[in-house]
């Protein structure tokens, strides 16, 4: 009976589902996503990354994630800030938007195309204060952990904003720099 369970549900619950692009979204239309969840009520938690090679952390990411709001909000790096922040052959994959649009847990994603440094706490924290989320999803294996904590404290101290950061520890902790370090590692 459990199998048959997990079968309908599984049916009922892709039959409401959006199809993968129309989560693809501009910037002005996640701000616009942010405000109509708030108008219904909802709250939306922030996911960032580049997510050019997606592994295990970054499902578990997106389930940790989920936890904490009705909505999940993936805004993802530009290739020009991957390139200026992780190195020239990245990103990896070029169809990054449509892979993550593919996650159930994935309500809407933005390819945001400012490529500001991490370091700028002021500019980053503008962008959080923009989009008005209500959450955003931080991992403490992040590298740039520190920098997204004091962009989110700068936005809520000095923008006005109400962010409530969610400090997520992963049991897959991964990285695609460490997948490619690795792979080359072995060759």
């Amino acid at each position: 009976m459990a199998i048959e369970q997990l079968v309908r549900g599984r049916i009922e619950s892709r039959a409401h589902l959006p199809p993968p692009a129309d989560k693809l979204l501009s910037q002005d239309q996640a701000r616009e996503f942010v405000k109509s969840a708030h108008a219904l009520g909802k709250t939306v938690v922030l996911l960032e990354g580049t997510w050019d090679l997606t592994h295990a952390g970054h499902v578990q990411h997106i389930r940790e994630a989920k936890k904490h709001a009705d909505l999940v909000l993936l805004r993802l790096a530009s290739a020009e800030y991957a390139v200026n922040y992780k190195g020239p052959y990245r990103p990896l994959e070029m169809f990054r938007d449509m892979v993550v649009s593919e996650f159930e847990d994935v309500d809407a994603v933005f390819v945001d195309q400012t490529v500001v440094s991490p370091d700028d706490i002021a500019e980053n924290a503008h962008i959080l204060y923009q989009l008005g989320v209500d959450k955003i999803a931080l991992e403490v294996e992040d590298d740039k952990f520190l920098q997204k904590m004091k962009s989110t404290d700068y936005a809520n101290r000095h923008l006005g904003a109400k962010i409530q950061p969610v400090v997520l520890v992963l049991p897959y902790v991964n990285s695609t720099t460490a997948i490619i370090n690795k792979i080359k590692s072995m060759v």
